[in-house]
């Protein structure tokens, strides 16, 4: 009897041993996850931003220039085409952008809305972006004041914050702050950004344009 219950002792002592290293080895396993996403997501911006370099030496790429006198463009990035990057500098955003904003290309990049204007055009310029960390995550952070870059393929222009809002995805496209009486640009993302599930707000930021940097 007694060495039946030394026995039973003995396998619990061992179960909850394994137990333990089983909590621990989940533990790692999981740090080590989020570790590979970050690095994941910091490969995928590198790759992007390869895409952009490799963009920059197509053919097609120098017949995408401005008509400073019309302020429209020659000729248009094809739908899906990277055409730019947008920086926000305060806050760390350093992202590329793509004529168009279907998910399955909002999965590399930020994404300008086609049916709005290009950057130089003089009007209402959308993009929108996911909520992960090599997108928009940190677009709440943004204040008043703060600078934005786009760099094009056809030039590149300052912008400074002007306002935020937060907005019901379902009222987003009626209440949305459109002004084509001058250039501005509207970045927006879903909203909260670190709470898991299906977001029904927008954040929103706008931007006023400064000017077009002049490189040269």
């Amino acid at each position: 009897m007694q060495m039946h219950k030394n026995i039973l002792r003995k396998a619990k002592a061992i179960v909850k041993r394994l137990m333990i290293a089983f909590f621990f080895s989940a533990f790692i396993i999981f740090l080590l996850g989020i570790f590979a996403q970050s690095k994941l997501n910091t490969t995928i911006s590198l790759i992007n931003k390869f895409a952009v370099l490799s963009e920059s030496t197509s053919k097609k790429e120098a017949n995408i220039k401005m008509d400073k006198i019309k302020k429209r463009l020659i000729e248009y990035p094809s739908y899906g085409d990277v055409f730019a990057s947008i920086k926000i500098p305060s806050i760390g955003v350093d992202v590329n952008v793509y004529h168009g904003d279907a998910l399955r290309l909002l999965k590399y990049g930020a994404g300008h809305h086609a049916g709005t204007y290009f950057p130089g055009e003089g009007g209402t310029i959308l993009i929108a972006g996911h909520n992960t960390s090599d997108q928009f995550e940190k677009l709440p952070k943004v204040s008043i004041g703060d600078k934005i870059t786009i760099s094009a393929v056809y030039g590149k222009y300052k912008y400074i914050v002007t306002d935020t809002d937060i907005l019901e995805a379902s009222m987003f496209n009626k209440e949305l702050s459109i002004n084509d009486n001058k250039e501005q640009l509207i970045l927006y993302t879903c909203y909260p950004v670190n709470t898991p599930g299906f977001k029904t707000k927008r954040f929103i930021v706008y931007a006023s344009l400064v000017g077009e940097v002049d490189e040269k």
